[in-house]
C-alpha cells in the first residue's frame, strides 16, 4: 500500500533528482533513500543505547569492585 504526499523541494536537489532519476522512477527512488536514512538513524540510536548501557554497567562493576573483596581475607 502506497501514501500520497506533497514534499517540497529545493529546485537545484529537484534537477538534480531528475538529471539521476527518470520521471516514472523518483517516488521508489525517494522511497529507498528515505528507508536508507531511517536505517542508519536508528542504527546510530541503537549503537548509542549501547554504549550509554555500556558505560552504565562499567560504572556498576566499578562501584562492586570495592564490595566484592571486602570481608574475604
Amino acid at each position: 500500500m502506497s501514501v500520497r504526499i506533497n514534499v517540497s523541494l529545493p529546485e537545484d536537489t529537484f534537477e538534480k533528482l531528475c538529471q539521476e532519476v527518470g520521471p516514472r522512477k523518483r517516488s521508489r527512488f525517494i522511497s529507498t533513500a528515505i528507508e536508507r536514512v531511517l536505517r542508519d538513524k536508528r542504527a546510530e540510536r541503537l549503537a548509542a543505547e549501547y554504549r550509554e548501557a555500556a558505560a552504565e554497567i562499567r560504572r556498576v562493576n566499578t562501584e562492586l569492585e570495592g564490595v566484592i573483596g571486602d570481608g574475604i581475607d
